[in-house]
């Protein structure tokens, strides 16, 4: 027993900082989770499923286009500062150096922003709404939880995280009066990220002692060529999860898209469960898959059945629970929005079957091999989904969601079945 205890103790300090950590980016991710379920009956009961269906567009449509600076910064740079977290001054380099990459690829993301104003009705009927998103794009440009995470300084951001998302929920409960002022919510949720971002960067870089560093453009470009892989494969990935209420605003009303944007907001807070264990244990996944092979695939296995069986009890509660699950966001029409909800409930249990043999691929280094299957499945998303929407409205979406995280799932297991049999964390 003694022994027993000496390990588990032993085990807990040698990993403090991870676990550390993991709490507080826990916590993060628990506000995340919270945040738009509190926010988002105050936008229903007071602008209706109408303009809560517009605001979830417009989120939408900018969160896709902040792919564009996020680059893959999330998965490239976080091991690249964990595998030289021991390197100052490389660190301290390589934050500057990420930054002012992210400042060209923000003037590309807001030029996007342009053109689709002038080729996306909807944006065009609502720009004021529009345009005040952008401040969205704005707070998420400087995100600098990629450095955090590798270092295990997540209790930078943490409070400031806290104090702004409570900060948006009073504003917007005070203010939001109908859909008149309905820019106030993209709006303040922008600003809200930005100066949660910018008091992180400035307490890392004071804590941190870093010096100020100005990149050439060899070192951007070098970024922006090796990260390319990676970023195609999140842009991919945020298409299928992001691009399907923009298809959808093309065919029906702003009402029908409301109903969606309801059930489309509960499964990807189930989804961001699953994420958010993904992400948490990526650094420590590159550590161990770095000592030991072995070690790594017993770890895998265990995540792999862990987010299976977490996704398939969530999936057997919103079946069970639709009715409850439903009402908590609209006061009428439930039943509508209660049979999209349980003919949706098991696209989190589909994406679970795909989310470690991916994680699998990244730690590896062997995503390039993957990333011709995502971009397909972003041609298959929104082929599927022009079609199927514009003759089955919003069960038709939902159909076509179901396809391409069946074709990403299959597809990922047999690359790493058939190509990377050694990876395969399955294998005895």
């Amino acid at each position: 027993m003694f022994k027993a205890r000496l390990k588990i103790t032993s085990l807990l300090v040698s990993n403090i900082e991870h676990i550390n950590s993991s709490l507080f980016l826990f916590f993060i991710n628990s506000f995340n989770f919270v945040f738009p379920l509190l926010l988002s009956p105050i936008i229903i009961q007071r602008c209706g499923l109408e303009g809560f269906g517009l605001v979830i567009l417009f989120q939408s449509i900018v969160v896709l286009i902040s792919s564009i600076t996020d680059y893959g910064f999330n998965i490239n740079a976080t091991r690249e500062i964990t595998i030289n977290k021991s390197d100052l001054i490389f660190i301290n380099r390589h934050f500057f150096i990420i930054n002012y990459t992210k400042v060209f690829l923000l003037a590309i993301a807001i030029f996007l922003c342009g053109f689709i104003y002038f080729v996306f009705p909807k944006a065009s009927d609502y720009s004021f709404l529009y345009w005040t998103s952008i401040t969205i794009l704005l707070g998420r440009a400087f995100n600098p939880m990629w450095v955090l995470r590798a270092l295990h300084k997540m209790h930078y951001v943490f409070y400031f995280y806290v104090f702004f998302k409570i900060a948006t929920i009073l504003v917007l409960y005070l203010f939001l009066q109908d859909k008149g002022n309905l820019f106030l919510v993209n709006l303040t949720i922008g600003l809200s990220d930005f100066f949660t971002y910018l008091f992180a960067c400035l307490i890392l870089i004071y804590k941190m002692n870093w010096r100020h560093y100005l990149p050439n453009y060899k070192a951007i470009v070098k970024e922006i060529s090796e990260g390319f892989g990676i970023f195609i494969q999140v842009l991919s990935i945020n298409a299928n999860s992001y691009l399907n209420p923009m298809i959808l605003g093309y065919f029906v009303d702003e009402y029908s898209l409301g109903i969606y944007c309801v059930v489309e907001k509960i499964i990807l807070a189930v989804k961001f469960c699953g994420s958010f264990v993904i992400q948490s244990v990526f650094p420590k996944s590159c550590e161990i898959a770095i000592e030991s092979s072995t070690n790594y695939r017993a770890f895998a296995q265990k995540l792999f059945i862990f987010l299976v069986i977490s996704m398939f009890t969530a999936a057997v509660i919103l079946n069970v629970f639709s009715d409850i699950i439903v009402s908590y966001f609209v006061k009428s029409n439930i039943e509508q929005c209660q049979k999209l909800l349980i003919y949706n409930s098991w696209i989190p249990f589909i994406v679970a079957l795909n989310m470690v043999p991916y994680l699998t691929f990244l730690v590896y280094g062997k995503h390039k091999s993957v990333t011709p299957i995502i971009i397909l499945a972003v041609f298959i998303n929104v082929f599927i989904n022009v079609i199927l929407s514009k003759s089955y409205g919003i069960y038709g979406i939902s159909t076509g969601i179901y396809i391409t995280e069946l074709f990403i799932s299959i597809s990922l297991w047999a690359i790493l079945i058939f190509k990377y049999p050694k990876y395969n964390f399955l294998r005895q």
